[in-house]
């Protein structure tokens, strides 16, 4: 599953990767095509691509070659997730 605002997208299989990198700076985790990283407190450090929030204003960041996500919207795509009901095999 894909969750998304124009532009930018993440799978619901990176979003527990995702947490996983800023819950532990200095972790990292390999996906297909990107490497998730977590966004440091330093001044500058930039702004969520799903939300507009500096690095400032939110608890944890984590990153992806220039694509940013905050921890506020990882938890809105864990809401997301939980909401979809299963796809049941034939």
């Amino acid at each position: 599953m894909l969750i998304g605002v124009p532009q930018v997208y993440i799978c619901d299989r990176c979003v527990s990767r995702a947490h996983a990198v800023i819950a532990e700076p200095g972790r990292t985790a390999s996906t297909p095509i990107a490497t998730l990283q977590h966004v440091s407190d330093a001044a500058g450090a930039g702004q969520c691509s799903f939300c507009g929030k500096r690095r400032h204003q939110v608890a944890a960041m984590g990153a992806a070659g220039g694509t940013r996500i905050c921890n506020e919207c990882l938890e809105l795509c864990d809401e997301i997730v939980s909401e979809v009901p299963p796809v049941r095999s034939r």
